[in-house]
């Protein structure tokens, strides 16, 4: 009589355990978890890479800071962002690795007892909550993680935090990229963690059927004889009767494992809007569409610091009172630059002012010490003041009715018979 406790699962009623159905959503997928998608991410070659070039990119290109009033190049503000704050390395890499991840960046003022800045922190976007009214302006911030000692959470009120938010298309706290990304690498981590089973389990070890009924002792004799001999493929195989040999699992299967996880790469890199080149996956379809791809991730990159630019510029640098200076970002990187500069030569040869010019290398992000853009002309040497007589052609000759070949043929012309 069958017990319960061999009844076959199929003969079961009762639904999955991890299978999750209503109205809203039918998955196998786990709740989502902030730490399992960040290691994900860490672990994966694909997805971290291309977060890591990405941040690169953005870092390709310089800054410069200004002064609002006349937008002349402000170098004493810049030297101490540097020296104090380290800026461009602890601030502004930060902030674009955290905005890629989470949509949220959250900048602290620390401030001394004379009310001026000390130093600026970047929080940890998954463990800050800020506290907004209803039309989402923040009134306050606050941690979600106790202080070890004292068991309280630390709190801030809205002029000692800056909150950049990308892609916000809601009052509170914007979307997170990560969502997205959670089920891409659960997939990809469930093909891999298949594969390792495979492996683990001896799924593709080789099957050995001895024929015409050989005895126990013969197959002991052949498998001691083959284990002796695994590792040398000159010894032959000694057995008594026909040997018939099969895999258990066939290895052309990989193949189509392959391609699943080509698959769940492009979507990676599809959300994290990477071109393919740009993540050391080789493309087929040549340089022209590369640079068709590299235009695309610079579209990207632009729109973010142009998100960063006005966060910095009206947010953070008016509550460390320096509402009067500003931060550009240079082009993106250097053939974006030569592009610029070939403008100008033909803005300039076509007659345009310097100031329209300057107004142009402003616009996109290269400002310049000097208050002249171009030195003034030179007077041009007109051919006709040249003495025609000590021209290279005219040397040789004597008198005005010379031979053609002295009149107007240097000897290096002559061709040679």
């Amino acid at each position: 009589m069958a017990t319960k406790k061999y009844l076959k699962r199929t003969d079961s009623k009762n639904t999955l355990t991890t299978f999750v159905w209503n109205k809203d959503v039918a998955t196998v997928f786990p709740d989502f978890s902030f730490n399992a998608v960040i290691q994900m991410v860490d672990d994966d070659p694909v997805a971290r890479g291309a977060i890591l070039h990405f941040i690169d990119k953005c870092m390709e290109g310089g800054i410069s800071i200004v002064k609002a009033a006349d937008l002349s190049y402000d170098r004493d503000f810049e030297k101490l962002l540097q020296e104090k704050y380290m800026f461009r390395s602890k601030i502004l890499r930060t902030i674009f690795y955290l905005g890629k991840l989470f949509n949220n960046v959250f900048i602290e003022i620390v401030r001394d007892t004379d009310n001026r800045v000390k130093s600026l922190n970047i929080l940890d976007s998954e463990n800050i909550e800020p506290i907004t009214n209803f039309n989402g302006d923040p009134e306050s911030y606050k941690s979600k993680v106790p202080n070890a000692k004292t068991g309280q959470y630390a709190r801030w009120n809205k002029n000692e935090i800056v909150w950049i938010k990308f892609n916000d298309r809601v009052k509170g706290y914007a979307p997170v990229d990560l969502k997205a990304l959670w089920e891409t690498l659960l997939c990809k981590s469930w093909i891999k963690r298949y594969v390792a089973w495979l492996w683990k389990t001896g799924q593709y070890r080789v099957l050995y059927n001895i024929k015409d009924g050989a005895s126990n002792d013969d197959i002991k004799d052949f498998l001691t004889y083959a284990r002796k001999h695994d590792d040398n493929f000159r010894a032959p195989f000694l057995l008594k009767g026909d040997l018939e040999m099969k895999m258990v699992r066939d290895m052309k299967e990989t193949q189509d494992i392959t391609t699943l996880l080509k698959y769940w790469d492009n979507q990676t890199l599809i959300l994290l809007r990477i071109p393919p080149s740009d993540a050391g996956i080789p493309d087929q379809s040549g340089r022209s569409n590369a640079d068709a791809q590299s235009n695309n991730l610079n579209t990207h990159i632009i729109s973010m610091k142009t998100v960063v630019e006005d966060y910095i510029n009206f947010d953070l640098f008016k509550k460390m009172n320096k509402g009067d200076t500003l931060l550009k970002f240079a082009p993106v990187d250097r053939f974006s630059e030569e592009q610029i500069i070939k403008n100008v030569n033909v803005m300039k040869n076509i007659g345009m002012t310097e100031d329209v010019i300057r107004e142009y290398l402003q616009d996109r992000g290269m400002f310049f010490q000097s208050s002249k853009l171009f030195d003034d002309p030179e007077e041009k040497i007109l051919a006709t003041n040249r003495d025609i007589n000590t021209m290279n052609s005219r040397i040789d000759r004597k008198e005005e009715g010379g031979t053609g070949e002295q009149a107007s043929t240097r000897p290096d012309q002559l061709k040679k018979q």
